[in-house]
């Protein structure tokens, strides 16, 4: 083989594993950060929790710390979350609602969601207890008290309607009262069903 050829070669090879990686990279830039991020739609905004979501808790949540987007990820599901997280705040609240194609992917993404809560919370020297009585609506739920050293400091909900699945990561305060998560998840559900008819 002529060294031009060999060269041509090494080359080519070269570009096909650059090529490669840089789309492996994408992949999972994109699997992170979704294709495209806006602010959420008046619509969207009924699917998670909200600045005055807690008032009957006798929280206050500041606005300076809380956003809210939407994102559309590469699996083509729709992901709009509301999130409060605040230095001057012990309250952080991170509310999502997952909208999968059809109603199997959305069980899929319970399952996966769950699973990577106890992750998050055991990476974060922390431990799920789950308590399967502080949810009772949706078509499948998922209720856990966080510990962190034995002492309970937040809640997890994992609640799936049709094909959209919420989510609720609550630290600073926590529920152990079935009326409590009902309460918090009935706004958000009936606008579910309202929305997404299963299919």
């Amino acid at each position: 083989m002529k060294k031009s050829t060999v060269a041509l070669t090494v080359v080519l090879g070269l570009l096909v594993v650059v090529g490669l990686a840089a789309a492996v990279v994408a992949f999972f830039y994109f699997a992170v950060t979704g294709i495209s991020t806006e602010p959420a739609s008046d619509t969207q905004k009924r699917l998670v929790m909200n600045l005055e979501s807690l008032d009957d808790y006798e929280v206050e949540l500041d606005a300076k710390c809380a956003k809210l987007t939407a994102k559309r990820n590469i699996d083509f599901t729709t992901e709009i979350e509301f999130e409060h997280d605040c230095e001057s705040s012990s309250i952080y609240v991170s509310s999502t609602a997952e909208i999968a194609p059809t109603v199997r992917s959305a069980r899929e993404s319970f399952v996966l969601g769950i699973g990577a809560y106890k992750t998050g919370v055991a990476i974060g020297s922390g431990e799920l207890e789950p308590r399967g009585e502080l949810l009772t609506v949706g078509d499948q739920r998922y209720g856990a008290i966080v510990r962190q050293n034995g002492a309970p400091v937040g809640n997890v909900f994992v609640v799936r309607q049709g094909r959209v699945v919420h989510a609720l990561l609550i630290t600073g305060i926590y529920f152990d009262d079935a009326r409590d998560g009902d309460d918090l998840f009935k706004p958000l559900l009936e606008e579910s069903r309202r929305l997404f008819l299963p299919r």
